[in-house]
């Protein structure tokens, strides 16, 4: 860690006691002191706002984020009943979301020039557009087959009739037929 090798300083800070408390509760990996752990926290700070405006490390801010939530997924899946349980719905969502909030917070930087608000606007709208596009086609892609290899195949026949109606109604709004 880069803190080590650099001149330590020490800051005198307050906190309420619940504060305290939930600081020593607090799991952090390599971090067991109260020092250890506000060295932590500030240092992911540090890295989140200097990723601000670089896609990679947004993305890698937000997987930190996400990390123990993907772990509680596997380790549920690991341990259920049913071997071999999974979800590609859920781990699709999984790499889908922080891509798409690193692409918000990567372009965040360009919006404020006035100059090329116009391109910008018009490029983070299409980065966008082609990241929902590909979620629908993995998502109709998933409710090809009998039983979509999701926790509940079932989830797709509830939900995939109403995409399915409004994908006929824009092709039929979009390619009328010549009669």
């Amino acid at each position: 860690m880069n803190a080590t090798k650099e001149r330590m300083e020490t800051v005198g800070v307050r906190f309420p006691l619940s504060d305290i408390e939930w600081l020593a509760s607090l799991q952090i990996r390599d971090a067991v002191t109260p020092s250890d752990k506000i060295r932590a926290i500030v240092g992911a700070a540090r890295r989140q706002d200097e990723g601000y405006g670089d896609y990679e490390a947004s993305l890698g801010c937000l997987r930190d984020l996400l990390a123990p939530a993907v772990a509680a997924v596997r380790a549920g899946e690991f341990r259920a009943r049913n071997p071999g349980l999974h979800s590609d719905l859920v781990t699709m969502l999984m790499e889908w979301l922080p891509q798409t909030m690193a692409l918000m917070l990567a372009q965040g930087r360009g919006a404020g020039d006035e100059g090329e608000s116009r391109e910008f606007l018009l490029q983070l709208e299409a980065q966008l557009a082609q990241r929902c596009f590909q979620l629908c086609e993995f998502l109709l892609r998933l409710g090809v087959g009998s039983a979509a290899p999701c926790y509940n195949p079932e989830i797709f026949n509830a939900h995939l009739p109403r995409i399915v109606e409004l994908a006929r109604v824009i092709s039929d709004t979009r390619n009328p037929k010549q009669g």
